[in-house]
């Protein structure tokens, strides 16, 4: 899990941008991705990359909205999301450290029952009975003696 924050000057809103990438281990487990909503908080009209002066934005107050993060498919193992975040003074996001740590938490535990489940291999001959051998023997003998007489013959 490797995360950055980064914020033009102005009035753009800071980004999250963070990458998770499954090593070839955790993608032959087929671990399912796993999600938590986290306590990162998500701003009003997150979609706009900018916010001016004297609107409401996340800061002292609890936020209204929260992101979801979620580790990738054992399938693609690889994900890259950008996440916007809420203007705020002295530019301190410690929810960000925070959810990542719960997200591996959750990551690691779903990552132990996928191991737990061991690998196995199940075989077994079986062969036909004596009995079964004695009460055919004669016709498979009379067969095997008659096939050979007629390719001499």
């Amino acid at each position: 899990m490797e995360w950055t924050i980064g914020k033009k000057a102005g009035h753009l809103r800071p980004k999250l941008h963070y990458t998770l990438t499954l090593e070839d281990f955790e993608i032959d487990l087929a671990v399912p991705m796993v999600r938590i909503t986290s306590t990162i908080p998500k701003p009003p009209d997150a979609g706009q990359h900018y916010v001016w002066p004297g609107t409401k934005e996340c800061g002292k107050e609890e936020p209204e909205e929260v992101y979801d993060l979620c580790t990738p498919s054992h399938k693609t193992g690889h994900c890259r999301e950008m996440l916007m975040l809420p203007m705020r003074p002295g530019n301190n996001y410690p929810e960000v450290e925070v959810s990542f740590r719960q997200l591996r938490r959750a990551y690691e535990e779903a990552l132990l029952a996928a191991y737990a489940n061991s690998a196995f291999e199940i075989g077994g001959r079986l062969e036909m009975t004596p009995e079964t051998k004695r009460r055919m023997a004669p016709a498979v003998a009379a067969r095997r003696f008659l096939a050979v007489v007629g390719q001499v013959s």
